[in-house]
């Protein structure tokens, strides 16, 4: 318990971290694919980076969440989760290891997490792959089984019911029943570059989802990792995606504060690509200055990347202090925690939370303008952040 306390904690202040990255993948991304033809080669590249990218971001909103039993959980189908993964895989296998899908049943569908259960399937396959020396595969596939009894496996039982087994297997090293006892212990490994936390989360993953790994080794052979996870009735259907174009600006101009210069100057490229025109301060005084004393200059205020929320909310109202009028876009890490009526007062009308996706950005910064041309009055904003906390 200890172990996975650590683990915890150590997640979360990295996943933090790695917000900002993804965020800029994303950010560049989309802003790339607007400039390509829709049906060229780069642009369907950078629409495999900008899925990757948001995969990734997902999986981070897992490691904050890691703990809190809170996981938003839907109908899932395994063969699209395997071919997704599929597509992240062959792009970082080593060209000697071959990937193997076997064909798996429409039926098959789990209830869960996507971005948590294609992890598993991820890390099992990389597993896989490190086990390897030399050439060899890689396979996997997905069946159905109904379970009649309680049944027992290497690593947890399952009580009666439908299950969908996912397992991967290759044509590695293989293990011993020792090393196979202790394999999904955290930071347990027998490679020297390993950390020990891959299978450790798979297992816990997959525990969580009501079901239990099967292992099944042979040293000099290969091994089988299988997931067996309780079988759901049916696939919610998948939204079509929006393809409409970002909702750009038209050359207004918006103050943009962050206390980081170098990530200011990327912040004002991001926003120049929107289509709008940022004037970037670093100095609280001299954007405060800036704001009294051209308050007519600018259409909306953006305060960004601060070491904190905190720090970011005190400096949001300073500046809605000295302009009032200007609407203010919070972009900050997470403002969960954050009570409506804090934001409200520190004259903060919309937040986007870190990483940025650039059509969430733009389509924020689109409303601030709006409210810019027509100023909201103060029992208008109170009851947006009373029906924002409300849906919290």
């Amino acid at each position: 318990a200890r172990r996975m306390e650590t683990v915890g904690a150590l997640a979360s202040g990295i996943a933090h971290n790695f917000n900002n990255i993804i965020g800029a993948i994303l950010g560049y991304t989309e802003m790339a694919e607007v400039r390509l033809p829709a049906d060229s080669q780069a642009a369907r590249n950078l629409d495999e980076i900008r899925r990757a990218g948001e995969r990734a971001r997902d999986l981070i909103d897992n490691i904050l969440a890691f703990g809190r039993r809170d996981v938003r959980r839907r109908s899932l189908s395994v063969p699209t989760m395997i071919a997704e993964a599929a597509s992240l895989l062959r792009a970082s296998l080593p060209a000697e290891i071959q990937l193997v899908i076997r064909d798996a049943s429409d039926a098959a569908t789990v209830c869960g997490e996507s971005a948590q259960l294609q992890q598993v399937i991820v890390n099992l396959c990389r597993n896989a792959a490190q086990a390897i020396d030399g050439a060899g595969t890689v396979e996997i596939d997905a069946d159905l089984h109904e379970i009649t009894r309680m049944r027992s496996l290497s690593h947890g039982e399952l009580a009666p019911g439908r299950y969908v087994r996912i397992a991967v297997s290759d044509t590695g090293r293989g293990m011993s029943k020792p090393v196979i006892e202790r394999i999904f212990e955290p930071f347990f490994t027998t490679r020297i570059s390993g950390n020990g936390l891959g299978l450790a989360t798979v297992r816990e993953v997959v525990r969580e989802h009501g079901g239990a790994m099967n292992v099944w080794s042979e040293p000099a052979v290969g091994s089988r990792f299988a997931a067996w996870l309780p079988c759901s009735a049916a696939v919610e259907p998948v939204p079509a995606e929006d393809t409409s174009p970002l909702p750009l600006g038209w050359g207004e101009t918006l103050l943009l504060f962050n206390d980081d210069r170098e990530r200011l100057l990327g912040d004002e490229e991001t926003l120049a690509a929107l289509g709008y025109e940022p004037v970037g301060f670093a100095d609280a005084d001299e954007a405060l200055t800036s704001c009294r004393s051209a308050v007519g200059r600018y259409d909306a205020i953006v305060v960004t990347s601060l070491t904190s929320t905190r720090a970011a909310l005190k400096i949001a109202a300073a500046l809605h202090e000295a302009a009032p009028n200007l609407p203010i876009l919070l972009v900050a890490g997470s403002t969960e925690e954050i009570a409506a009526g804090v934001l409200m007062t520190a004259g903060v009308s919309e937040v986007v939370g870190r990483p940025v996706v650039a059509a969430e950005m733009a389509t924020a910064l689109k409303r601030c303008v709006a409210a810019r041309d027509h100023h909201v009055p103060y029992a208008e904003r109170a009851a947006h952040w009373s029906h924002v906390e409300a849906q919290r």
